[in-house]
């Protein structure tokens, strides 16, 4: 019965914080991060993929994320053919799941952005994004059971009378970005944004028809603020810092951490990467250490595979077995060159 409270804490009430889909390698669907990191990319193309798990050791039934994105970049010259400004057009597609329960969250979205170069010599842009889609939830109450099913002997048999809920759903989602970035010479970029998600406050209650009791659940909108740094210390290493702050509703997550990455002879072929981050969370009671996530990634030519796993620090519902996250990352970059925008990976 645990996993089915855990289902009704996190998805049927208005103070789950996991009512967001989250990922480590955050940068990998940069769109899904912030709509301004659409097109904002090293290349003309760029096709990413992920695979979350969250959960195992602690779940009998764990979490499972998939996510798919796509982003295109040109180089706009309208008016100006000399013009160094960038067009960027984008969709991600996510499913969160529980699969015993058919739990399923779908969210697809559509994002533009434009980056207005502001200096030739050292490389500014400044660049605002827009996104627009569908979040769509579904779940099989078939597979629900309730207290008041029991029939005193040892199955859950008996009718409920828990009110009757919309099992599928579909929902309006918006959002908005910033980013600025510049790159004063070939050491170093900078690149820093914010993003200002879910501003519609979509009611994402299965009980949204019900009349007999509360019917509105709105998702907190969710403000985004993010940095990073590519600085080239030696020949064949970049120091990479980032930190990312999260504040949706009352709860606040605040991610810092840093990559290196190695490169071969040959900067294009091979590169390594080598990071670690760590999380701190404010949750309805307390501030915690939620969890320390190690990654390494892959870099061969246009193609990019990064691992990570968060090592939970804290303890859900008064157990004593984490719920560690494993993620995993594919991603394509088409027709590289060398520009002056900051590129965020992983």
């Amino acid at each position: 019965m645990r996993n089915i409270y855990i289902i009704i804490i996190l998805f049927f009430s208005g103070l789950g914080y996991s009512q967001d889909i989250s990922f480590s390698q955050a940068y990998v669907s940069g769109t899904y991060l912030n709509p301004a990191l659409t097109g904002l990319f090293n290349g003309f193309v760029r096709v990413s993929t992920q695979y979350r798990e969250q959960g195992r050791g602690g779940l009998n039934n764990i979490f499972k994320t998939y996510a798919i994105s796509s982003d295109i970049k040109y180089n706009f010259r309208a008016f100006n053919k000399f013009s160094q400004d960038v067009l960027g057009i984008g969709i991600y597609f996510i499913n969160d799941r529980v699969d015993l329960y058919d739990f399923n969250t779908n969210l697809i979205s559509l994002s533009i952005s434009y980056h207005k170069a502001l200096g030739f010599r050292t490389k500014q842009f400044i660049g605002v994004g827009f996104q627009g889609g569908i979040l769509q939830k579904n779940i099989n109450r078939e597979h629900l059971t309730f207290e008041d099913m029991f029939d005193k002997v040892g199955s859950y048999s008996f009718p409920t009378a828990e009110p009757g809920f919309s099992n599928n759903f579909a929902v309006g989602d918006f959002s908005l970005g910033l980013y600025y970035t510049i790159s004063p010479n070939n050491s170093i970029k900078i690149g820093t944004g914010i993003a200002y998600q879910h501003f519609a406050s979509p009611n994402i209650s299965f009980y949204r028809k019900s009349e007999n009791i509360e019917n509105n659940n709105e998702l907190y909108p969710k403000i985004t603020y993010h940095a990073s740094m590519d600085l080239k210390t030696r020949s064949f290493t970049t120091w990479q810092p980032r930190i990312r702050f999260v504040k949706q509703g009352p709860y606040m997550d605040f991610e810092a951490g840093s990559n290196l990455k190695m490169t071969s002879f040959n900067w294009d072929v091979v590169a390594l990467h080598f990071g670690l981050s760590g999380h701190v969370i404010k949750d309805l009671e307390s501030v915690n250490v939620g969890s320390i996530v190690p990654f390494f990634g892959l870099q061969y030519k246009n193609f990019m595979m990064g691992f990570s796993y968060d090592v939970v620090m804290t303890h859900v519902i008064n157990s004593r077995r984490n719920l560690h996250t494993f993620e995993f990352s594919l991603s394509y970059l088409g027709e590289q060159t060398n520009e002056g925008l900051v590129c965020p990976e992983f």
